[in-house]
């Protein structure tokens, strides 16, 4: 006697392929870009040590690309001149004590070629969020700001990498 599977058993690997496979479709990538132009950018303005150069790091690579060492290596090179977080106080308890935070992180920059011509003028990249500090339980008060904080340094990381890949799509083709 031939047994077949039942319905169950072929139908749950079909669905679990399709799930990864859609998983796996999504996401960010630098298509179109070209060889070269945006699958390699250069950060100058910022030391190694500043949290942005990691955060745009893995922005790139999450993208498909790479910050690179030299600017002669890279396709384009995106030069900052601030990167800074701020804090300010929205709302006070009754007590006089701040309970709620705009919290926000900004990015200035341009975007250049290789050679030093300006693709993109000097802009800012500003990103934002309202954060409440509940006085009632103050464990983990600094360990939230702080998860803020590096949501807005990705976010702003991956808007300029949208720019920056947008401006150097559009620079003007070189001539050999």
């Amino acid at each position: 006697m031939i047994r077949r599977p039942s319905a169950g058993r072929v139908l749950f690997p079909t669905i679990l392929a399709a799930v990864c496979l859609s998983l796996a479709a999504c996401g960010f990538h630098l298509r179109g870009s070209g060889p070269g132009i945006a699958q390699k950018l250069y950060l100058e303005g910022l030391g190694p040590g500043d949290s942005f150069v990691g955060t745009f790091g893995n922005a790139m690579s999450l993208a498909g690309g790479k910050v690179v060492p030299e600017a002669g290596q890279a396709g384009g090179v995106i030069h900052i001149y601030k990167a800074s977080h701020f804090r300010r106080y929205l709302a006070l308890s009754r007590a006089g004590r701040s309970v709620m935070y705009d919290l926000s992180y900004r990015v200035v920059y341009d975007v250049r070629t290789p050679k030093g011509e300006v693709l993109l003028p000097r802009q800012e990249i500003e990103t934002k969020r309202d954060y409440f500090n509940d006085q009632t339980l103050p464990l983990g008060q600094a360990e939230e700001e702080g998860l803020i904080r590096q949501e807005l340094e990705k976010e702003a990381a991956q808007a300029l990498l949208r720019r920056a890949v947008f401006a150097l799509s559009k620079a003007p083709e070189k001539k050999t």
